[in-house]
């Protein structure tokens, strides 16, 4: 078991010993309220919606502060086949998915057909004479599977003593998306799905992570890290709201289509990391050492503390419908921009004090710094992990 000294001390460039599993029981709380529009401005994730009387005046403004909260559970299982060469597997599920449009309405123009402008109480019933519910609390896709994600890592730097020798790693990652996942219903104006175009990540992507650490300088209590990255998202195909549920509001298809298409962009960017050790703590010569103190000391420490910033650019998003300015439309919401994340990680293993448990809490927001035509999400999650050598 020493050989897993360097598990969670190097994410960039961290890998199994040789026939180890290592299964990794993670749970995510994500948050999102506001999204940044082409100024960096924070905006509501939903447009303001002007309505007209037919062939008349503004009835009034309709606003939405939607709030959207995803519950998923993420297992991973991971396996070194050799000491470089790590394969991974996660099966992300979605517990549940809440999404709260918490609507509000701004009067317009006076109406004199009844001697004021419309009350919301007022639009709702014209609404709903025309068949137009109004749009309130959901809860959705429970325990529905997401994308399935499949990846390796290749630490080269293996192969290279110089680097080795100096505490330099170098890896590259590639990863791939299997569409597991299930697509928003159309027909709903909150509605969201559970794909990689729903959580905004990669299908396929290609990572060169840089690690450095400084085992006599700062008696291995930090790493420093980098990591360049380029993620690929397919062209998705859905299908246009008819406007069944919301005639007023999800009447699309017959101007885009029965059908639309959209090649969402790909991200480019880069990962800056610091971890740091605050507390070794004791080493027991257990049956995860061998009994053997010496090893034991080489196992990881019991609290290690991960500090990192990332910066994505997000290509432009282009859409494909039997409507030009509909496709114009949707990617005015979706032009090219970026988004900055700032993530906190503190681990905990038990593997010196004889459990081959380590548990861990990452906390990462991309609202703490502004970006531009992104979400502002915040996730919270909270996990497990449990080394396993059957061999």
């Amino acid at each position: 078991m020493m050989t897993l000294a360097a598990e969670a001390r190097a994410a960039f460039t961290e890998t199994l010993p040789a026939s180890t599993f290592m299964l990794d029981l993670g749970y995510i709380t994500s948050t999102l309220h506001e999204s940044y529009d082409n100024d960096g401005q924070r905006t509501p994730l939903i447009d303001t919606m002007e309505r007209y009387d037919p062939g008349g005046g503004l009835q009034g403004t309709l606003r939405a502060d939607v709030d959207v909260t995803y519950r998923i559970m993420a297992p991973q299982l991971r396996y070194g086949v050799f000491d470089f060469l790590t394969l991974v597997l996660a099966v992300p599920v979605v517990h549940k998915t809440t999404v709260w449009p918490r609507l509000s309405w701004e009067s317009g123009d006076y109406q004199w057909t009844m001697g004021r402008s419309f009350t919301e109480e007022d639009f709702w019933q014209w609404a709903a004479s025309m068949g137009q519910p109004t749009p309130g609390f959901q809860e959705g896709n429970r325990y529905t599977l997401a994308d399935i994600i499949v990846g390796a890592r290749y630490r080269f730097s293996d192969h290279l003593s110089a680097l080795k020798d100096n505490g330099v790693g170098l890896a590259v990652t590639l990863k791939g998306a299997l569409p597991t996942g299930t697509a928003k219903d159309p027909e709903e104006v909150v509605s969201i799905g559970t794909t990689n175009w729903d959580l905004h990540q990669g299908d396929i992507g290609v990572h060169l992570g840089v690690d450095k650490s400084f085992p006599q300088l700062l008696d291995d209590r930090l790493v420093l890290g980098l990591n360049l990255f380029y993620e690929v998202l397919y062209e998705r195909e859905f299908k246009t709201p008819t406007g069944e549920r919301h005639p007023l509001l999800l009447t699309q298809a017959p101007y885009a289509g029965e059908r639309y298409r959209i090649d969402p962009g790909d991200f480019l960017g880069f990962a800056l990391s610091a971890d740091v050790v605050p507390f070794k703590g004791p080493a027991l010569a257990t049956w995860l050492s061998g009994h053997d103190l010496e090893r034991a000391l080489a196992l990881p420490p019991l609290l290690t503390l991960r500090f990192e910033y990332s910066f994505t650019y997000l290509f432009q998003s282009e859409w494909s419908s039997d409507s030009a300015l509909w496709d114009w439309n949707n990617e005015q919401r979706w032009r090219p921009g970026y988004k900055n994340a700032l993530s906190a990680t503190a681990l905990i293993s038990l593997l010196r004090l004889g459990s081959p448990l380590q548990l861990y809490a990452t906390y990462r927001s991309l609202s703490l710094i502004p970006g531009r035509n992104s979400r502002a999400t915040d996730l919270v999650t909270l996990g497990v992990r449990a080394p396993l050598k059957f061999w």
